[in-house]
């Protein structure tokens, strides 16, 4: 097999330290992850609760609403993530982009079609069964969108793997020989349907008469972060053992992250079982911090040896960079006020 590191890119310069431009990712894509859990969660947790009750429709309908605003927002969250990736990855991530170029690029058609469909599920909620078909079209191609992307990021954190190439020269290599692959991917969608669980029970806490809706949804979330640590020992066995062992002590920083963040995830579900909402809210954000955080000490790991962001030139752009963020945060302060005001709209018009 050829050598890894002759496979890797020329890392072009970067405007700022690197632990900027990586900060900034790391925030956006929390933001981003976010809002794809819940959108997928909270659309897999309608699609079980489907006609299970008389009012189903009219009480869920507002859940309905919400579900294509989240998803313009996540998209809008993620060219951010994206764009600070590939500043600093991008001669990793493009490649890997090139390798499945085939899967990557339909992304983008499949972005749309998700987009609509959870548009047509809102207006036909209630209305029509094609409804129903509308939401499992939109969970597909989400799923299918998650998955392409596991693949991409693991396959830029392995380019040992990118010798693939040079037999199957399609733009259609998925690592479907890495263990690892299927309990990241798992990860997702369970973590999904925890963070879908927290948002229904906290979109009915606001409601009267609605304790039972509230109930279900932490209770969905509590058992699906129970899941979820279980789906958490797969993926860390399935990892290379060299990478195993720095989160079992051999790195001291990655094993107290990964200890804080399976500790608030308990406390999280002993909350959730003590009808504590707001308490369970705060130690699951503290949750998903550290396990952004032990994604990016994966991708390090990962690439020790073959790459450190620490080793890129730094060609400063102080001007240009303060410009852009200050734009950045002007864009997304107009995203969220759109967003408040879009959901103040439809409370005023129900």
């Amino acid at each position: 097999m050829m050598d890894a590191i002759s496979l890797i890119p020329y890392a072009e310069a970067v405007p700022v330290p690197p632990l900027i431009l990586i900060f900034l990712e790391q925030l956006f894509f929390l933001i981003h992850i976010i809002l794809v859990n819940s959108i997928l969660g909270v659309g897999l947790i309608l699609l079980y609760k489907w006609k299970r009750t008389v009012d189903f429709f009219d009480i869920n309908r507002p859940l309905a609403r919400r579900i294509p605003i989240f998803f313009a927002l996540a998209i809008n969250m993620a060219i951010p993530a994206l764009l600070f990736l590939q500043v600093v990855f991008g001669h990793l991530f493009y490649s890997s982009s090139v390798l499945m170029g085939t899967f990557w690029i339909l992304i983008i058609p499949i972005l749309i079609i998700a987009y609509y469909s959870s548009y047509f599920h809102y207006k036909k909620f209630g209305v029509s069964q094609y409804a129903k078909y509308s939401l499992i079209l939109m969970i597909s191609l989400v799923l299918y969108v998650a998955f392409i992307l596991v693949n991409n990021l693991s396959m830029m954190e392995m380019p040992e793997k990118w010798s693939l190439y040079f037999s199957e020269r399609g733009g259609t290599i998925l690592l479907w020989s890495v263990s690892s692959i299927y309990p990241r991917f798992l990860h997702f969608i369970v973590a999904s349907l925890a963070v879908g669980g927290i948002v229904y029970a906290f979109y009915f806490s606001k409601k009267s008469n609605s304790e039972k809706n509230a109930m279900d949804g932490i209770r969905i979330f509590a058992y699906a972060t129970m899941v979820q640590m279980a789906v958490g020992v797969w993926f860390l066995v399935s990892l290379p053992e060299s990478i195993m062992l720095k989160f079992m002590g051999r790195d001291s920083v990655a094993t107290l992250v990964l200890v804080a963040g399976i500790g608030t995830a308990v406390l999280s579900v002993i909350l959730a079982f003590k009808n504590n909402l707001k308490g369970t809210l705060i130690f699951l954000l503290i949750t998903l911090i550290a396990m952004v955080i032990n994604r990016y000490n994966l991708r390090i790991f990962s690439l020790e040896d073959k790459f450190s962001p620490t080793s890129l030139e730094i060609s400063p752009q102080w001007d240009v960079f303060v410009l852009f963020v200050v734009i950045l945060l002007i864009g997304v302060g107009v995203l969220f006020y759109m967003v408040k005001i879009s959901f103040k709209g439809k409370e005023e018009a129900k």
